[in-house]
């Protein structure tokens, strides 16, 4: 079906109706206006150049083309758009790229685990366990040791600088001891080197001997300069209250139990691996005996990777903690210490 409008319209009006037609479909996708089919006009077609972007370049062109036709215009119905407008031209449907996930490139995780027991992962195999515990097998400087003080060279050594200050609680079970990591600002200085605390940790019973006797339990403080090399502080825990206690008709007044241990033991977490902060400050220099004086030599970690060139400073004197507190500790680890290690041809000094 054709429809003939008259020339006698005037010409803006043409310009304008056909433009009615025209802009939903350059509007809906610009793209797709280079689709529409050419309107046919007597003796002169008109078509629409993608680049005209204006309804005043529109209107420009089609007045020049049918200012330069004759007759009648004619238009075809499949051309107006049903309702008034014309269709909005459908998009192609494209279809969707699926993109091939990349398969993540699998790294074997060796996880070594290691014991204080006898067997596979016991200490006599910890350097079998990994090439990274070799100087557990090889090394020459391995701790624990037994310190023979009557072999220890007796000498006029700086007293040890203990910078500390207090620090929130952050405590864990890390399935081999409880293990507490100190807040930032609590150093040690020793022979004029700076070391930051970093953590520290318990053996039961303790790793170094003395004479060939070990104390009931040891604390070690393990600090870090900053080149990276370390300097632990063994802290001897024994259940033999001090002699200097003063006993009374009333009662002595020494401690029954140590304060500063029972806030700990009273934070561990229900659950290994777990780290708890539970919002309470504590202060190491509470672990610390009155008696300062050291042993000292060159050893190294008593663990795996047991990386040696560790500075060692064994304090003489122990520090009191009651029979349950040790009883507590046995009951999360009955045995977590280290086998002696030969002393070889090291030397061990003592504070006079």
């Amino acid at each position: 079906m054709l429809i003939r409008i008259p020339n006698l319209l005037p010409i803006a009006a043409l310009a304008m109706l056909f433009l009615s037609t025209l802009q939903p479909v350059m509007a809906s996708d610009p793209a797709s206006a280079v689709n529409v089919p050419d309107k046919v006009v007597d003796k002169a077609k008109v078509t629409v150049s993608p680049a005209l972007s204006s309804d005043d370049e529109m209107s420009k062109a089609l007045t020049n083309k049918i200012s330069k036709g004759s007759g009648d215009i004619v238009i075809r119905t499949s051309d107006l758009p049903v309702g008034g407008s014309a269709p909005a031209a459908k998009e192609p449907k494209s279809k969707p790229v699926v993109k091939a996930l990349a398969k993540p490139t699998e790294k074997e995780v060796h996880i070594h685990h290691w014991s204080y027991f006898d067997g596979p992962e016991g200490p006599e195999n910890w350097g079998n366990l990994s090439k990274d515990n070799l100087a557990c097998l090889k090394g020459k400087s391995q701790s624990p040791i037994n310190i023979n003080i009557d072999r220890a060279v007796k000498a006029q050594l700086n007293p040890i600088e203990f910078i500390y200050r207090p620090s929130p609680l952050s405590i864990i079970d890390n399935g081999h001891t409880i293990m507490v990591n100190y807040g930032e600002g609590s150093n040690l200085m020793v022979d004029g080197r700076q070391y930051r605390l970093v953590q520290f940790h318990f053996h039961k019973p303790s790793e170094e001997a003395i004479n060939g006797e070990r104390t009931d339990m040891v604390a070690h403080l393990v600090h870090q300069h900053h080149d990276g090399d370390l300097a632990v502080v063994a802290v001897l825990m024994s259940t033999i209250k001090p002699a200097s206690s003063r006993k009374y008709w009333w009662g002595d007044d020494s401690v029954n139990e140590n304060y500063f241990i029972n806030t700990l033991w009273n934070n561990v977490p229900l659950v290994k691996g777990k780290t708890e902060a539970p919002g309470v400050m504590i202060d190491i220099n509470q672990m610390l005996p009155a008696d300062k004086s050291y042993f000292t030599y060159m050893g190294s970690l008593t663990e795996p990777p047991c990386s040696e060139n560790v500075l060692w400073l064994v304090l003489k004197n122990p520090i009191y903690v009651s029979e349950e507190q040790v009883k507590n500790f046995d009951r999360m680890y009955p045995m977590n210490a280290r086998p002696l290690q030969p002393k070889g041809d090291r030397l061990v000094k003592e504070t006079k």
